[in-house]
């Protein structure tokens, strides 16, 4: 029976493994560039700048709703 030398077992022995966290690494890598927006800007600060929108559009909609309450208020007290 030969014996193999300790380094070539060693390296079968890590190959899947070193394969494995290049692919990960890689796909990490890859998934990050994907993340961008077309001018460069990173996806998350997209969807922050998309949540403050959205709550500056409430906070509006909210004072318009309460400006046409008391607008109706003052109507019906008027009749």
């Amino acid at each position: 029976m030969e014996q193999t030398h300790w380094a070539v077992s060693l390296i079968i022995a890590w190959l899947p493994f070193l394969l494995f966290m290049g692919a990960t690494f890689w796909v990490g890598h890859r998934i990050g560039r994907e993340l961008k927006t077309s001018d460069g800007r990173p996806m998350a600060e997209v969807v922050e700048e998309c949540g403050r929108e959205l709550k500056r559009t409430n906070d509006l909609t909210a004072q318009s709703v309460a400006d046409l309450r008391m607008r109706l208020e003052a109507l019906e007290k008027k009749a």
